[in-house]
């Protein structure tokens, strides 16, 4: 009987570990963005809409210090109003933006968009926090908003290297002539999975020259 007992016993803790470490893997960015929502720091903030809200950056940066603040259908204007909240608090070293395309797709005006960046940024820069600006991604067969988002690009280009911040262009990763290609995108707007790793491996390469640069000075 005993021997019975033992032998329940064994299978159902090796059972129950199993479905805890599947748990785990399953949320693990889930829980990893509680625990950095609740010890209040993280080293890294992705900043932005729907597009950098659908990364699991904790995977594709393979770290367990960033913080997700993605926020699906907001412009940069509502991303002005929230960036001490949901960046500033963090404390982090680094913060990546982007957004624009939701802009864009209301119709605010490239000018507005430029000065919701620079606000954001200047933001960034008197907290000590460095931005890394991503370009704009195209959509897919939308040559209207494609050049209204090289519009925007162009001028987040000429702003960073002016004021000597990192821009990281993911267009000329995920993109033709045309837009966004079509084996990157789940609807025209939104990354695979293949996106996001390609985005992923370019921000990884950033980080470890920026890193590099810091320690060489």
């Amino acid at each position: 009987m005993n021997k019975r007992i033992y032998k329940f016993s064994l299978i159902f803790n090796t059972l129950f570990i199993i479905i805890s470490l599947l748990f785990i893997y399953r949320y693990k960015e889930y829980i990893i963005q509680k625990l950095i929502k609740k010890s209040g720091e993280a080293e890294i903030v992705l900043f932005g809409d729907s597009i950098i809200k659908g990364g699991d950056w904790t995977e594709l940066l393979n770290r367990n210090d960033v913080k997700n603040s993605g926020f699906p259908v907001y412009t940069t204007s509502h991303l002005t109003r929230i960036i001490k909240r949901n960046v500033i608090e963090y404390n982090p070293k680094i913060c990546i933006i982007g957004a624009g395309i939701n802009d864009i797709n209301v119709g605010v005006p490239i000018q507005r968009i430029m000065i919701n960046y620079q606000s954001m940024i200047d933001t960034l820069l008197t907290h000590n926090i460095k931005p890394i600006i991503q370009s704009t991604l195209y959509q897919e067969n939308n040559p209207h908003n494609k050049i209204l988002v090289d519009s925007l690009n162009y001028f987040l280009y000429n702003y960073c290297k002016k004021k000597s911040l990192h821009y990281l262009d993911i267009n000329s990763e995920l993109s033709s002539k045309d837009g966004l290609k079509s084996e990157f995108t789940i609807d025209g707007t939104h990354l695979t999975r293949n996106a996001y790793i390609i985005w992923g491996n370019k921000i990884k390469e950033l980080l470890i020259e920026i890193e590099s640069s810091s320690v060489a000075y």
